[in-house]
């Protein structure tokens, strides 16, 4: 069963929000819906779950209509779940009366916090928990009504990067295990990629791109909403005082290790973060060197994106005068330096 989404919602005066996408609900698949604050996602998941009617347009479930020009069915009855970035727990009950708080028939709530990683803390509250905890406890209770979809939004914002690294990990097991598909929301490249099996980028109240987050975060069509970087998968191949050998393509980089990750990963490299030149002997301080071949030369103002083929995708931003100066042009063969700095990895889904 696919859920067909294509209306208009004009959250004020001078802003509309146009979606036009379909999801598939027959398997538990994580889409991300990824843009700048204020593009337009949440406006997107609160009509979605029934919290606010779209102003145009259609919004469907399989055969059943969900929102129209005639109709609308409010959100208890389109069996959404929704998590959203403030948990909003009942702090007088127990973690496991919070679950059964509009379960479905026959759910067992202790069942559910060990799926969550929570197992035995039924009886306790919100004030003995942390704040990964109390996200877990939610993500419980969101599943507990045996959902169709589940909207996330931006839910481990509040978190630091290994607390957000962890729960991604464990949703994305959750999720496999009750079947449930997933509409996620952020701002963060680092959790696209390691959440994401597809991604709809958002700009301007618009979804103007659709596919694999590291194709579409990449070369993003709208790249002012999206921090910029090289995107590409890549395997880990040792570890020694806080830096990693990965391997990209035909090439090996060392990057820093964040220490949580497994074999496989995700890099992103920052194209400031590459310089280029025609010698072969070193130069500078970087020590990722490589072969590579230039695809071609984009003028951006002042600097020229250098697009190369390095055994892997990557990009390099320099001045206009480096590239005269360099003699650069497509097909040309350099060596490219990259800074470990400019290389950040994230987990891969």
């Amino acid at each position: 069963m696919d859920l067909l989404a294509a209306f208009l919602r004009r959250p004020g005066p001078d802003t509309e929000v146009r979606a036009d996408f379909a999801l598939d609900l027959a398997r538990p698949s994580i889409t991300v819906l990824f843009g700048a604050s204020g593009c337009g996602k949440t406006t997107i998941l609160r009509a979605l779950a029934g919290l606010d009617r779209p102003d145009e347009g259609s919004l469907r479930a399989g055969n059943e209509i969900w929102a129209d020009a005639r109709q609308f069915v409010p959100a208890h009855r389109r069996r959404v779940g929704f998590l959203a970035q403030r948990p909003s727990l009942f702090p007088h009950l127990s973690l496991a009366a919070n679950v059964a708080f509009g379960a479905a028939r026959n759910t067992r709530t202790e069942d559910l916090l060990d799926l969550v990683g929570l197992p035995g803390f039924g009886a306790r509250r919100t004030h003995e928990l942390s704040g990964g905890q109390i996200q877990r406890a939610a993500l419980a209770r969101a599943l507990a009504a045996k959902p169709r979809l589940l909207l996330l939004d931006e839910p481990f914002a509040a978190l630091d990067a290994p607390a957000r690294r962890a729960l991604g990990a464990r949703l994305r097991e959750v999720l496999a295990a009750t079947g449930t598909p997933a509409l996620f929301v952020t701002h963060a490249k680092d959790e696209a990629l390691a959440l994401g099996d597809r991604l709809l980028l958002m700009d301007k109240g618009r979804i103007v791109q659709d596919g694999r987050p590291e194709e579409v975060l990449s070369h993003p069509i709208a790249p002012g909403c999206v921090e910029p970087g090289s995107v590409f998968p890549v395997r880990i191949l040792h570890r020694d005082r806080g830096l990693a050998r990965v391997q990209a393509g035909t090439a090996e980089l060392w990057a820093p290790d964040p220490g949580d990750l497994g074999e496989d990963a995700f890099a992103t490299i920052r194209p400031e973060g590459v310089a280029l030149e025609r010698s072969a002997q070193p130069a500078g301080s970087p020590r990722n060197r490589l072969a590579a071949r230039i695809l071609s030369l984009e003028p951006e103002g002042p600097l020229v994106r250098v697009r190369l083929d390095a055994g892997f995708p990557l990009d390099a931003l320099i001045t206009a005068w480096a590239c005269e100066d360099l003699r650069l042009e497509p097909g040309l063969g350099v060596t490219a330096l990259v800074k470990a700095t400019a290389i950040a990895l994230s987990p891969a889904p």
